[in-house]
């Protein structure tokens, strides 16, 4: 593995008290707050950390990558790169919004974070030829005697790894939060491209830990295939980890009604007011909101014993493209 030195990433661990528990159930239920990791982009964070730390090690001054142009991966890459003085090129899927003039949640940050000549919006039918687009530019840089990394949807690439292996770390290492020589029973985590959970199970495994604990991996796009392909993409060549060797200990889920990709309910819509309200845990209605419900379903329909983690990889930016999350308020009172 590339030596590169990682800034200190940990998160705090928070315990979490459901209303509908009963007061003598033995099960405790904790929350990894990385949604509080590097501002808005919490488990990405890690991600970037190690990307952004390649490109430095490596000249690479131009980062190109892709995806929706409200995903959470793409206004990361725009800000966590920028921060190092490295340049963005997106090349952005439209999501044929009803208003496409309403810059809001991370369409907007997006916006603000790359030039108009840098960011390049992509009908939805045309997005099979993104890869040969983004490789045509990467040919353009090389030209001008510029290095270039490429991001595949949700940032993969093999320097993402290593920070994505730091989740792992934060989750074993000694803390307050935990009663000494404690470890979770349980952990939850929401995925989409499957590289940031494929690589806590690699991390997990490689510490002899995962024997002790069950991942649930609750899909939002596609199923178990992108967990294997993040790990034949990026996670074996980098930890030797395969699939096949986690298997057993991983249980991958789809959401809820709504189940496909980007849909949202009313449903959601009052469990997130719920979670903010009652236990001020703010939720994105694209993941983690979506999460967590498929969780506390998981947790009682199973019957999940012992300790569990729920990981809140962030996403809180999106949040602010859905207004109609909170169309239940009334006008505050005078």
């Amino acid at each position: 593995m590339e030596k590169i030195l990682l800034p200190k990433l940990e998160s705090r661990l928070t315990k979490l008290s459901l209303d509908h528990l009963n007061p003598d159930d033995q099960r405790q239920i904790y929350i990894l707050r990385d949604d509080e990791l590097g501002g808005f982009w919490g488990t990405k964070f890690r991600k970037y950390a190690s990307i952004n730390a390649h490109c430095l090690a490596q000249n690479i001054p131009n980062i190109i990558a892709t995806g929706g142009i409200n995903s959470n991966n793409l206004a990361a890459a725009a800000t966590l790169c920028a921060e190092k003085g490295l340049k963005v090129s997106a090349f952005a899927v439209d999501d044929h919004s009803e208003n496409p003039n309403l810059q809001t949640g991370n369409r907007f940050l997006l916006r603000l974070a790359i030039s108009p000549e840098n960011l390049h919006l992509i009908q939805r039918e045309d997005k099979p030829q993104i890869s040969t687009l983004m490789r045509e530019l990467a040919d353009k840089f090389d030209a001008k005697g510029q290095n270039s990394l490429i991001l595949e949807d949700g940032g993969g690439c093999l320097p993402a790894v290593k920070g994505c292996l730091t989740l792992a770390d934060d989750i074993v290492r000694d803390r307050q939060e935990w009663p000494k020589g404690t470890f979770p029973d349980h952990i939850f985590m929401d995925s989409g491209t499957g590289l940031s959970v494929a690589s806590l199970a690699a991390g997990l495994l490689k510490k002899d830990l995962l024997k002790k604990t069950r991942i649930h991996i609750v899909q939002m796009a596609g199923f178990e295939e992108q967990v294997l392909q993040a790990f034949s993409n990026w996670v074996t060549p980098v930890t030797g980890v395969s699939w096949n060797d986690v298997a057993e200990r991983v249980r991958v889920y789809r959401p809820l009604s709504p189940r496909s990709y980007g849909a949202t309910s009313e449903e959601l819509f009052a469990f997130i007011r719920k979670m903010a309200r009652n236990h001020g845990i703010l939720l994105d209605p694209i993941y983690s909101g979506k999460l967590f419900m498929r969780a506390f379903d998981l947790i009682h329909g199973q019957n999940c014993r012992g300790n569990i983690l729920i990981v809140h990889t962030g996403g809180i930016s999106g949040m602010m493209g859905f207004p109609r999350i909170i169309e239940d308020l009334a006008p505050p009172s005078r």
